[in-house]
């Protein structure tokens, strides 16, 4: 049924109901993707591997989430967006319960990427849902509330990893969750309308096909160097025909009357190389998480409860950083942001490879803060100079698209750390999987990473001469119209 057959007050109510499911599918998504860093040590003991071997869990919860979010809404639209939201929860769970009960790595990471894939197809179907039923005069408030999910689900996760798989193990992080789960696909079933479906346009399945699969092979090849013996040539390979699929996919996208990524909008300067520093920063956001929750414990010899507070810093250094771009950006504009943001974000990462077993957990969470409130600024003021510099008709697809670059760029900063942290480990003869080392003959490879790690948003820098501060000001029409990265989808 069409929003204007039901009045303000009913489709008012209706919002507020769609944005508890909403609110509560995204915490349990959101945390899903912050515990497994903490736990990743005792995952990895636990089937006999390297830490570096088990980063898929998290790579394929991240590259299956963005292939799930860019076919969601085809599949809404043509199968009813109830329809394909239950069938998603449905799979989340039955793929939450998998992984618990996983007997083997594969296993666990074949489940995980399914959970990313029922994540990815949720959490688009429900924003869309929410954003065409609630009164526009009720949006902001509604958003500031939900916006929190965001906040609290990475403060949460590494602190609820590290209790959880010190008392009960690891498994118990994918059951503890599942009634959480339950009530919201019950509360779905029971509160949601039933919508019509819609007639749209033919799928663009060549171009989901080869920028999955040049995604996949990409990711996979920066995952697997430095822990690969011998030759070489079989990763090069792929390299060569990820590479090939990714041209191939652009080729295509500019012919397809309906293509997955509409090339069009990378005309506007602010969209494109606000992009590039959304990725850049992201990158290092998730990478440098997953790399600094690995060093934590295996490099510093912190206990996982320790570990899990410590990184729960993040979220208190994004929660004061967010009120301060919201009251100035229309003062000041995104660079005054951007710039400084960028820089810290490098430099509390360089931080970590100057720490040692004697530095105090204290300054530990203190550069985390500084991680989360570097990230923060520079990408809620980024994301608002992105979207004020393009067309309205172009915003839908802009959203999509900042998505699914903020997906890419996070399972990319995971095989980036893993790569480079192998490479490391193997150039020393050294294995995080024996327990005859002493952590502090861990030291050198993981500082080496934080040094590459740090270096990538210094580079980013220089794709802030393209953003025309004045101009993205200017766009800015009121302070109405600055929304946080946290409505476009976070980590």
């Amino acid at each position: 049924m069409q929003q204007n057959s039901y009045t303000f007050q009913e489709n008012y109510r209706y919002g507020i109901l769609l944005s508890i499911i909403y609110g509560f599918v995204w915490f349990i998504d959101l945390l899903d993707a912050s515990t497994l860093n903490v736990a990743l040590p005792a995952l990895a003991q636990a089937f006999s591997i390297s830490p570096t071997e088990a980063e898929w869990a998290i790579i394929g919860f991240l590259l299956t989430m963005t292939i799930g979010m860019s076919i969601s809404n085809w599949l809404a639209d043509n199968f009813g967006t109830k329809t394909i939201f239950i069938l998603a929860q449905a799979l989340y769970i039955g793929s939450s319960i998998g992984c618990g009960f996983a007997q083997t790595i594969l296993q666990l990471d074949a489940f995980r990427a399914l959970q990313g894939f029922s994540g990815g197809m949720a959490i688009p179907i429900g924003m869309a849902a929410l954003m065409r039923v609630m009164p526009r005069s009720k949006w902001a408030k509604t958003s500031s509330y939900m916006n929190m999910v965001t906040l609290i689900a990475p403060a949460m996760g590494p602190i609820f990893a590290g209790y959880v798989t010190g008392s009960l193990g690891w498994r118990w992080i994918f059951f503890l969750k599942l009634p959480l789960s339950f009530i919201c696909l019950y509360l779905s079933i029971y509160w949601i309308r039933k919508d019509p479906k819609t007639e749209t346009s033919k799928f663009d399945w060549p171009g989901f096909v080869l920028s999955s699969l040049s995604l996949t092979l990409i990711l996979y090849v920066f995952s697997e160097i430095g822990k690969t013996e011998g030759s070489y040539l079989f990763l090069i390979g792929l390299l060569i025909l990820g590479i090939l699929s990714g041209m191939l996919f652009i080729r295509v996208e500019k012919k397809a009357v309906s293509p997955l990524i509409p090339l069009a909008i990378f005309r506007f300067p602010h969209f494109s190389f606000g992009n590039l520093i959304q990725s850049a920063a992201n990158t290092i956001f998730l990478g440098a998480n997953f790399i600094i929750a690995l060093y934590l414990q295996r490099g510093l010899g912190l206990d996982i409860v320790t570990t899990g507070w410590v990184m729960s810093a993040i979220t208190p250094g994004m929660i004061l950083t967010l009120p301060l771009v919201g009251k100035f950006y229309n003062k000041i504009g995104p660079l005054p942001f951007m710039l400084p943001g960028l820089v810290l974000l490098g430099l509390s990462t360089m931080a970590f490879a100057f720490v040692s077993s004697t530095t105090s957990p204290f300054i530990l969470a203190l550069l985390v803060f500084f991680e989360g409130a570097a990230s923060s600024m520079v990408q809620t003021a980024n994301v608002t100079s992105i979207f004020s510099g393009i067309p309205h008709k172009h915003k839908t697809t802009g959203s999509t698209l900042y998505s699914l670059f903020k997906q890419i760029s996070a399972s990319f900063g995971v095989a980036l750390s893993a790569m480079v942290l192998s490479i490391g480990m193997k150039s020393k003869g050294l294995s995080l999987v024996s327990s005859e080392i002493h952590p502090g003959q861990l030291l050198g490879p993981f500082h080496i990473c934080f040094i590459v790690l740090g270096a990538i948003p210094l580079f980013a820098i220089s794709f802030c001469y393209y953003i025309n501060n004045k101009q993205a000001l200017k766009e800015t029409q009121t302070p109405d119209h600055l929304h946080t990265e946290a409505e476009y989808g976070a980590e």
